[in-house]
């Protein structure tokens, strides 16, 4: 044991010399983001599907879909599925991998990888991995997107979930219940890494007190995400916040960009022009694009509470 903590340490300073983190200063804002999150009560009872769907019915929903929200989008998603772009992956070996959507640099082309579960899911990874595709620039991969192309992928999820739940499909709410009990799990894993980095700065090193002091604070329902995410950071050797960053910050902005095309339509125009300028914004732009204050450091208090006010409306609404 004594070893997994030294591993742990190593990996807090590594982090730490590498990133130039100085204070809470350098962490306020994914911190705050994560505690949004983290305060909030999980769904974790309410996602077992009942209905099976084929691939034939999961792209003709997917379709539909798409032609309802952005005409373009449906032919963009017919053009990947035509240039080989989109993977459907049915062997039974696949049912417990993820989706995702990179670039290959090696072939010099795209991939969307969508494993088919049978299930509304699919329609779920689909919309959410397309997402990420059209946002794509094969040239070049900003800090930007890398910290908005999430939330672009889970707006599209919730809007697809508006859609299924209008025309009365099956299951339409298990997806997105899915992802808010894992958005939990996520703002946890990340509140830990934070405070070791904490931890760490107050005297230049972390031991097995100062872990066990950490863990302490934390209630005992987090036990499991706890030791989820040490076991991680061992068997990776390094910290693992930078992979949990853009899905905390993706989740309260797509739950933020949701309330506000739900109370002007007009504003699902965010999402498009967002899906096509992500490459060419900073990271502030995006956040005067859509009316978010923030200050040298972090966002102000106003946005804070905006930003908690959407997640909390968005729970209640589940």
């Amino acid at each position: 044991m004594t070893n997994e903590f030294e591993i742990i340490s190593e990996a807090t300073q590594n982090y730490i010399l590498c990133s130039g983190t100085k204070g809470y200063e350098d962490l306020k804002l994914m911190s705050t983001l994560a505690k949004i999150i983290m305060n909030e009560d999980d769904k974790s009872n309410r996602f077992k599907y009942k209905k099976k769907y084929t691939l034939k019915e999961v792209d003709k929903i997917v379709s539909d879909f798409l032609i309802n929200l952005n005409p373009y989008y449906k032919d963009y998603y017919d053009l990947r599925k035509e240039d080989g772009t989109i993977i459907f992956d049915d062997r039974k070996e696949a049912y417990n991998e993820s989706a995702y959507s990179v670039y290959d640099d090696i072939n010099d082309k795209r991939v969307i990888y969508v494993p088919i579960r049978g299930t509304l899911d699919d329609a779920f990874a689909i919309v959410h991995e397309l997402f990420h595709d059209i946002n794509l620039d094969k040239n070049q991969e900003s800090i930007t997107r890398m910290f908005y192309t999430e939330g672009m992928s889970l707006l599209g999820e919730m809007l697809l979930e508006d859609y299924l739940v209008d025309n009365q499909f099956k299951d339409a709410k298990v997806p997105i219940n899915y992802s808010l009990y894992c958005a939990k799990s996520k703002a946890i894993e990340l509140d830990f890494n934070i405070n070791l980095l904490l931890e760490y700065l107050k005297d230049n090193y972390i031991d097995v007190a100062g872990v066990m002091n950490i863990l302490e604070r934390y209630p005992s329902s987090y036990a499991c995400d706890l030791i989820d995410t040490m076991v991680k950071i061992v068997n990776g050797e390094e910290l693992t916040m930078d992979n949990e960053q853009p899905y905390i910050l993706g989740t309260l902005i797509a739950t933020y960009m949701y309330d506000r095309i739900k109370n002007n339509k007009n504003n699902i125009m965010e999402l498009f022009e967002l899906n096509n300028e992500l490459k060419n914004y900073t990271f502030d732009q995006v956040l005067d694009y859509l009316d978010i204050d923030y200050n040298e450091w972090d966002l102000n208090d106003n946005s804070y509470d905006i930003l908690e006010k959407c997640y909390k409306k968005y729970i209640k609404s589940r």
